[in-house]
């Protein structure tokens, strides 16, 4: 399909009363579109579109000066730069956009940012504006109208206004119970009816991810032992085979409400994440069942296999590796980091006060060189093979995966987690742009492309 496709600058007439829509294009642009004057194309925007009749206009740069009406219809918000337009000849059509938008359920705090979330989006904006491409965060409702409500950054931080509907949609809700709701399937299947994309659909659950990577046998060396806690046969069965084991929330994060039991002279030793000095003991594995009982309030919990994770002075490291999809919808490495844990805590999780360092310098400081460059292409290639089963197992579509593995005290590697809403904290300094804000804006340029 030929399509020109350029950046373009957009302005507005003062409202006027024409009984026909008129667009004025400049009038070189309108020459590379082979337009005819007074011709009648459809301009479109997200889901909706009008019919108008060109005119060419002089101009120094390439513009489309649409009527006061007609941008009421688009919802097109002010746009102080070129954007990205595109013409298709067969269709007759002139397509502004795409636009790009974050699913979210935050709204801005006092202060009118969105919090740790803040420089991210400003980043997604930033490079998105670069491309000529319209970004903003969208609110969880109905699309039946065609347009939504949404928050664009202006010259004045976030501004809360009516905007097209997106043509790719990366989810970055931070509720489970919002994604678990019936509003938010209902808004599924409104972008399935729209052929609108949306990447990273949901918070993943820790014992699916596990029985999903079952699946494929090179992984299971790399598995620890997990199942679900619930039927109390099965859980005796489970404390029999492991004497170190974690108790963790299936749908979990940031290391929070996780236990390390530790069986120890026929008893069992009970550490919380959230408290290093507090110490329960259980003298039977009834008991310690009835204890977890109690402790996950009927909330869905797992049972992990403890794995002596490597150590430097007595802080347990775990590493952190972030995936995105290219162009080829192939899994690439935007950033791998060690992250080191607390001394004496039971996980290495940021929020649970562990530092972070680059991964590959943090191999390159604790093994010799050869060791090191083998240790990293080992995790590496751990962490590709998990993505992968995760896109070839799941019905999700994914653009990005934050991929905590292990080494072992051999050596040996493991998957600890997989995180479809990785941590968008900002930490260290980016000259331009983080590399996953890169990747992401990408991958969304990829899911757009397949559409046509």
């Amino acid at each position: 399909m030929n399509i020109n496709h350029q950046k373009v600058f957009m302005t507005v007439n003062p409202a006027e009363t024409r009984k026909k829509a008129l667009l004025f294009i400049e009038e070189k642009l309108f020459g590379e579109w082979d337009l005819r004057f007074g011709e009648p194309v459809t301009i479109m925007a997200g889901s909706r579109s009008v019919p108008v009749f060109v005119q060419p206009f002089p101009s120094s740069e390439p513009t489309l000066k649409l009527s006061y009406d007609m941008n009421q219809f688009l919802s097109l918000p002010f746009f102080s730069d070129a954007i990205s337009v595109s013409f298709h000849p067969e269709k007759r059509t002139i397509e502004i956009g795409p636009f790009f938008a974050a699913l979210t359920n935050q709204v801005p705090l006092q202060d009118g940012t969105f919090g740790e979330m803040e420089k991210f989006y400003q980043e997604m904006a930033s490079y998105c504006n670069q491309q000529g491409i319209p970004f903003y965060l969208l609110k969880l409702q109905s699309l039946q109208e065609g347009i939504v409500e949404g928050f664009f950054a202006g010259q004045n931080g976030w501004q809360s206004l009516t905007l097209p509907t997106p043509d790719v949609l990366y989810n970055r809700i931070h509720s489970r119970k919002l994604e678990a709701s019936q509003t938010f399937e209902v808004f599924k299947m409104e972008l399935a009816e729209r052929s609108i994309p949306m990447f990273n659909g949901r918070f993943l659950s820790k014992y699916d991810v596990h029985e999903l990577l079952n699946l494929e046998y090179e992984l299971l060396p790399s598995l620890p032992d997990t199942i679900l806690f619930g039927e109390k046969e099965t859980f005796l069965r489970f404390i029999e085979k492991h004497t170190i084991i974690y108790f963790k929330p299936a749908s979990g994060s940031q290391g929070k409400n996780i236990c390390k039991l530790t069986q120890v002279s026929g008893k069992w030793k009970i550490e919380s994440s959230g408290n290093k000095k507090e110490l329960h003991f259980a003298d039977t594995e009834e008991q310690l069942f009835d204890i977890l009982k109690r402790f996950s309030r009927k909330q869905a919990f797992i049972l992990q296999q403890g794995i002596s994770l490597f150590e430097t002075d007595q802080r347990k490291v775990d590493f952190r590796i972030l995936l995105h999809q290219n162009d080829q919808f192939q899994w690439r490495v935007s950033s791998m980091v060690a992250r080191i844990g607390e001394q004496g805590a039971i996980v290495s999780n940021l929020a649970q006060g562990g530092v972070m360092k680059n991964g590959s310098d943090f191999l390159k400081e604790v093994f010799n060189y050869p060791d090191a460059g083998r240790l990293y292409q080992k995790l590496i290639r751990l962490a590709k093979n998990t993505a992968r089963a995760m896109v070839e197992h799941h019905d999700e579509s994914f653009g990005e995966l934050g991929i905590d593995v292990a080494l072992d005290n051999d050596t040996h590697p493991w998957i600890i987690e997989v995180n479809s809403k990785p941590s968008k904290k900002f930490r260290g300094n980016y000259e331009t742009f983080r590399p996953s804000v890169k990747s992401i804006i990408d991958f969304m340029l990829t899911l757009n492309r397949e559409k046509h």
